[in-house]
């Protein structure tokens, strides 16, 4: 594999497991009904506590836990194996996740009206992981 291809997949890699921790807090949160460090005032609650953070009953750090699991072991397994297959089932999760993060952020901002700094951070993460997984698809054509 490619040098830059190994080290933009361990950034994703790491960025995964910095999602997955992040996701995990917050769902621990929604699991116990329990408040958590918030630096927008309140707006952390407010989100947890709405119907909306429960699409399909489901909340969504769940979502977010799920995902990030996903994309850490799709990069986990481009370790070993230089496989498109699994760079290109990086780019549909990490597709997924920007559109899932920027229908949430939408959700938070003019429907709930309230912001979650953790949701805030992961959507940015996110958004980060697609860029890489973009670039690592730019790479991997020329290689």
């Amino acid at each position: 594999m490619n040098t830059n291809l190994k080290s933009l997949n361990r950034i994703i890699f790491v960025l995964s497991i910095a999602g997955l921790i992040m996701g995990m807090y917050v769902l621990q949160s929604f699991l116990r009904q329990t408040g958590i460090v918030c630096l927008t005032g309140g707006g952390c609650e407010a989100v947890r506590k709405n119907a909306l953070s429960y699409p399909f009953g489901i909340p969504v750090p769940a979502i977010g836990v799920a995902g990030y699991t996903f994309l850490m072991v799709l990069s986990f397994l481009r370790t070993f194996k230089n496989n498109k297959g699994l760079l290109w089932g990086t780019f549909g999760m990490a597709l997924f996740g920007i559109c899932f993060v920027s229908w949430f952020t939408y959700t938070e901002l003019f429907l709930i009206k309230g912001i979650c700094m953790w949701c805030g951070i992961s959507a940015i993460n996110m958004y980060i992981i697609f860029g890489l997984t973009l670039k690592s698809l730019s790479i991997a054509k020329k290689v």
